[in-house]
């Protein structure tokens, strides 16, 4: 028989299934911490700057024909940086031909900005460094031959390399989750459980009031000795327990059949009593008592 959960039964539930909360955050940290330090690799990003055009511009007099021209040259930039022509140039240089560079090469470009980012992420640390680079320097020199950009220039050359995986982020949403799941197990567990949670309970389905109940959970088994409680250590005490407990329910039972029969001899008793007490009436219409 289940009920609607209240928010001290929540908690009552998560004290009682500690253990199994426990054990399943602790799966999930440990599988987590397993995927990341062996199993994926880290990923390693690099970046190189490109500037195109003046940031200032000393000439006032074609300064409007320099604010017209940039945004024309960042976006000829970016295509010519992606087209195979500079691509190539670099698998060749790099001795990387036959790969791609799909899901690793980015391109791209911040409004109102003249500079081009080159971003190039990898499991090689000196692998995203060496593409970033040759990338920049190869774009370069073939936006100014090919394409006669005579304000184009890289932004020194950028050796730092970031490693984009968070170690601890991965293992704090692994814990997170391992609670989460540990108690929607453990919420599971409960109402698949059929057991009698509260005395009440049993009350409203019996319609008696309870006589006692045991105060552990005991597994009774049976041999030619009587009633025992699982082999084991302390097996005298465990099957002393076993029988006194025994004794209880038998003398409550007896008490309650005691009881019954007790009843059901006042009810006959009140029977008789009223049966000659009715009134009858005589062939002369006189009203006479046994």
């Amino acid at each position: 028989m289940q009920r609607e959960m209240t928010l001290k039964d929540f908690f009552l539930l998560i004290k009682k299934r500690i253990l199994l909360i426990s054990v399943t955050a602790a799966v999930l940290v440990a599988i987590t911490v397993l995927a990341t330090f062996y199993i994926f690799k880290p990923v390693y990003e690099a970046s190189e700057y490109i500037l195109v055009g003046n940031l200032q511009n000393k000439n006032q007099e074609n300064s409007y024909e320099e604010t017209q021209k940039i945004p024309r040259m960042l976006a000829s930039s970016v295509d010519f940086i992606k087209s195979p022509i500079v691509l190539n140039a670099v698998k060749e240089e790099l001795g990387l031909k036959g790969q791609t560079f799909d899901g690793k090469l980015v391109i791209k470009n911040n409004k109102d900005s003249q500079l081009i980012i080159i971003t190039v992420k990898d499991q090689d640390e000196e692998l995203a460094r060496s593409i970033a680079n040759t990338t920049a320097v190869i774009a370069i020199d073939k936006m100014n031959g090919l394409l006669q950009f005579d304000q184009v220039k890289l932004l020194g050359k950028n050796d730092d390399v970031i490693k984009t995986n968070n170690e601890l982020a991965a293992l704090a949403i692994a814990l997170i989750i391992g609670i989460l799941a540990g108690i929607g197990l453990a919420v599971i567990r409960e109402q698949l459980d059929s057991s009698f949670k509260r005395e009440g309970i049993v009350e409203e389905l019996l319609g008696v009031p309870l006589l006692g109940n045991f105060s552990v959970k005991l597994e009774l088994r049976t041999n030619g000795r009587g009633a025992y409680l699982n082999n084991g250590p302390n097996y005298e005490r465990r099957s002393f327990v076993v029988k006194e407990k025994k004794k209880q329910v038998d003398k409550a039972t007896e008490v309650s059949q005691k009881m019954d029969k007790h009843r059901a001899n006042q009810d006959d008793q009140n029977e008789y009593t009223t049966c000659t007490e009715e009134q009858e009436v005589d062939i002369n219409g006189n009203f006479s008592r046994r």
